[in-house]
């Protein structure tokens, strides 16, 4: 079982299928000495049944019975994922969103926030467009990529980690990164958030507290636990302190990530 160092988190884990997780989660592999935080195990088998004692969570159940479902011990330190392979048509989707929830919720217990967008790195500092799934985040993103080459790099194109040190805020790339695994290891300081709506104008409005706190919860990824979403709440109180969130009314053109480059960095 291999080692990836993971936005600050050390994971036990390996995967049988190589559709989203070849030539992408290789960039995270750890060969250091840090003790493993958690252990992810992915089982398959024909026919699952309910387990009958220990701590378990269904994921999925058919008509005739349990299609998935995880083991997990006090801490969350042992997980095992259970797959019914024989009543999922894309078992290789299933192992990839089941251990991707199971991590996103790991990452929230060591005080992460998962934010759904897509986070990229102008010049070292990190741009966030956050918005519904559909909304065009990922077109967005790639225009900026188009328009301004070599300053622009992929964080993670699906849900980017925010981490707080301080006074500081971070972001983190991570292999759950959506259909084409557009990450990158990394973790750069958060610059901007970019709230996206499909529009024409490309007006930017920049949000004020109580319009930011609302876009944020929209658009974060809601822990079971209460204590864990009260740990959220006060890191977007954070957030709508030291940075600067915008809403775009943004169009299919060039000029929606000029404008909004424009109003970022005070061009």
């Amino acid at each position: 079982m291999k080692k990836y160092l993971i936005a600050g988190l050390v994971i036990a884990f390996d995967y049988r299928y190589d559709t989203y997780f070849k030539n992408n989660i290789e960039h995270y592999i750890y060969d250091g000495n840090k003790e493993v935080d958690h252990t992810i195990r992915l089982n398959y088998a024909l026919e699952l049944t309910e387990p009958k004692d220990g701590l378990f969570r269904i994921f999925s159940r058919s008509v005739s019975g349990v299609k998935s479902y995880m083991l997990y011990d006090e801490g969350y330190k042992n997980i095992d994922i259970w797959i019914d392979e024989d009543t999922f048509t894309d078992a290789a989707t299933a192992e990839y969103i089941y251990s991707g929830m199971i991590f996103l919720e790991l990452a929230q217990r060591h005080g992460l926030v998962p934010i759904h967008g897509s986070a990229i790195s102008y010049d070292g500092e990190v741009i966030l467009f956050a918005a519904p799934s559909g909304t065009g985040k990922s077109t967005h993103a790639k225009m900026w990529k188009e328009l301004y080459k070599n300053h622009v790099s992929w964080v993670n194109d699906d849900k980017p980690l925010l981490s707080f040190e301080g006074e500081d805020i971070f972001v983190y790339g991570a292999p759950f990164s959506g259909q084409y695994s557009s990450n990158s290891n990394q973790k750069l300081p958060l610059k901007a958030i970019v709230i996206l709506q499909q529009g024409v104008t490309d007006k930017v409005t920049v949000l004020n507290e109580k319009e930011g706190l609302k876009h944020l919860m929209r658009n974060t990824l809601r822990p079971q636990e209460e204590k864990l979403w009260d740990h959220a709440l006060q890191s977007f109180e954070k957030i709508l302190k030291r940075i600067p969130m915008y809403l775009l009314d943004a169009s299919l053109s060039t000029n929606a990530p000029k404008a909004i480059k424009k109003a970022i960095f005070n061009e």
